[in-house]
């Protein structure tokens, strides 16, 4: 096309089945992950398996590649197909959250709470709840949901120290000193239990 405009108007005027058969036709030229998950999911109707993998797949390579907006649209454009699984609109709502988006993370994270029943997944949608909520220095909320997602993170014992953490520092933020200790010396038991010289240190730092 010899100008943008030109493209656009002939884009937008084709039919939804040719339009489809295009994306279908430049899936199969083009090479580069993204492009090719892009045009196969804009030649879908539905999320096969094959499409909801490259999407996926091309999501994982953005985010590899430092560029958390481009991995959020692939995520989206997996759940717009029918792939909305909690795992794919929690890691959406992270992608959204570090491209700057904490709105659209935090509408994600909160349809995927309601979606889900108790337990660790509902549990780590919470703790990252908690992480949006804390960016408008909102610690009481942040409290709050890191309590919530602590009720049901279960005996995944390395998801409750970083719970733990978290909710320590949130309530120490808050003014609340004497549950902060209490909730860090938790998740110093905890990590000690668990073995892991990282999330001890963490616990451990938190504590002094």
């Amino acid at each position: 096309f010899a100008h943008p405009l030109l493209a656009k108007g002939f884009y937008t005027d084709v039919t939804p089945a040719r339009r489809r058969a295009m994306h279908r036709r430049l899936a199969e030229i083009v090479d580069e992950p993204e492009l090719k998950a892009r045009h196969l999911a804009m030649a879908a109707t539905h999320g096969d398996e094959l499409t909801l993998l490259a999407l996926d797949e091309a999501a994982d390579m953005a985010r590899s590649r430092g560029a958390p907006a481009a991995a959020a649209e692939m995520l989206d454009l997996a759940i717009s197909l029918g792939g909305g699984t909690p795992g794919r609109r929690i890691l959406s709502a992270a992608h959204h959250f570090d491209a700057g988006e904490p709105a659209r993370a935090r509408a994600l994270l909160q349809d995927t709470i309601a979606r889900l029943e108790p337990g660790p997944r509902r549990a780590e949608a919470f703790s990252l709840l908690a992480l949006v909520s804390s960016l408008n220095d909102s610690f009481d909320e942040t409290a709050d949901l890191l309590e919530r997602g602590l009720a049901e993170v279960g005996d995944e014992l390395a998801a409750r120290v970083q719970i733990l953490v978290s909710l320590s520092f949130a309530l120490i933020n808050a003014g609340r000193a004497e549950p902060a200790l209490q909730r860090v010396e938790e998740a110093v038991t905890a990590a000690t239990a668990l073995g892991d010289p990282h999330g001890l240190s963490q616990a451990l730092g938190m504590r002094v």
